[in-house]
């Protein structure tokens, strides 16, 4: 499936040349230059954790964020063994994760996979924190994020964000207002939540994976 875009023709090489922080404050909006601008993957797996415990919650987190059946995390699939050794871990962190699951991985059909991670540390807000590039070019090639939020990990499906120039520079950058997420503990309408930048608490963030899936021919 393809992604819902909104976007302008430009974004991509905005995304590359820009260099804030998802909320940080040394760029100033100094005008809008599109508003209301959206990137949102269209359809993810319908996962729904066996029970709301963490291990639990994870391999439904990381089957809906890889996306394809074979690879995570059911029997016989390519992650199935690192994915339960993983869940098995009390307190793992995404970064501790994306360390397990790196690497050269085999389907049940005997064909091979790679998998590539990416970790950023949320807070505090430093050189390697998370960008807003980082996100939106992740869901542009189809790649929901993982989020830790709250000591709970959800799945980062989409933002919603406005198009600035920075009044200092003159460049212009993406400003996310809006982060959409999926909790797999539940299904329904408490499936969907949103972290909105503005009024959520930033620091209550600790990271974000994202997971990209390379299988050899």
């Amino acid at each position: 499936m393809r992604p819902k875009l909104h976007l302008p023709a430009t974004l991509p090489l905005i995304i590359l040349m820009m260099s804030c922080c998802v909320n940080a404050n040394s760029q100033t909006c100094g005008y809008l230059v599109r508003p209301n601008q959206e990137v949102r993957i269209a359809a993810l797996p319908s996962t729904v954790a066996a029970s709301t415990s963490k291990s639990d919650v994870l391999v439904a987190s990381v089957a809906t964020a890889v996306m394809e059946r074979d690879v995570c995390c059911g029997r016989n699939s390519a992650l199935e063994d690192q994915i339960v050794a993983a869940s098995a871990s009390t307190g793992i962190s995404l970064r501790e994760l994306g360390e397990r699951l790196r690497g050269k991985h085999y389907l049940d059909n005997g064909a091979s996979i790679f998998v590539a991670d990416q970790y950023w540390p949320a807070a505090p807000i430093e050189q390697n924190s998370v960008k807003p590039g980082d996100i939106i070019s992740s869901l542009m090639a189809q790649r929901p994020l993982l989020m830790n939020w709250d000591g709970h990990l959800y799945v980062l499906y989409g933002v919603l964000f406005d198009e600035c120039t920075d009044s200092n520079t003159g460049y212009d950058f993406p400003r996310i207002r809006t982060l959409l997420l999926v909790d797999t503990r539940f299904s329904g309408r408490r499936r969907y939540l949103s972290f909105n930048r503005q009024t959520d608490d930033w620091g209550k963030v600790t990271g974000f994976l994202a997971l990209a899936i390379t299988r050899n021919r």
